[in-house]
């Protein structure tokens, strides 16, 4: 088993699913912050820029927290309630760090209260549904 399987303890699921399951994070993410910022009327194709400065924080959080609890392990892959559990849990960290990021002065936004509460919900929703049945794709 190599360093980046051990840390993601991931001994029985293959980097390649990992991989592809990460991928799916990263568009799943993206794809909420781009519905989000055309909803607020942002032009993302004449500043996709923003888009990535929305979500940075939140994919810093959600892989930080992802891999400390094992959102790319071997539980993440387990399937059906197990692996919703653990998204769930996961994200609600991952959107706390990216949150708290916000509120810095080292990068833009703010956090207030409504935005807060529709990221972490839509967030957990979003994450929720794709990942389990992405896991049971890569499981075929």
């Amino acid at each position: 088993m190599n360093a980046l399987a051990r840390a993601l303890d991931a001994d029985s699921v293959g980097l390649p699913a990992v991989g592809s399951l990460a991928a799916v994070d990263v568009a799943t993410l993206l794809a909420l912050v781009t519905v989000g910022e055309i909803r607020h009327g942002i032009d993302v194709a004449g500043n996709p820029g923003q888009v990535l400065a929305t979500a940075a924080p939140f994919l810093l959080g959600w892989f930080v927290v992802g891999v400390l609890v094992g959102a790319y392990g071997d539980r993440a892959f387990a399937g059906g309630l197990s692996t919703v559990r653990l998204t769930l849990g996961a994200w609600l960290g991952g959107a706390g760090v990216g949150l708290t990021l916000r509120g810095t002065s080292y990068l833009a936004g703010n956090s207030p209260l409504s935005f807060a509460l529709v990221m972490t919900g839509l967030g957990a929703l979003a994450l929720g549904v794709v990942r389990p049945v992405v896991v049971s794709q890569l499981a075929d």
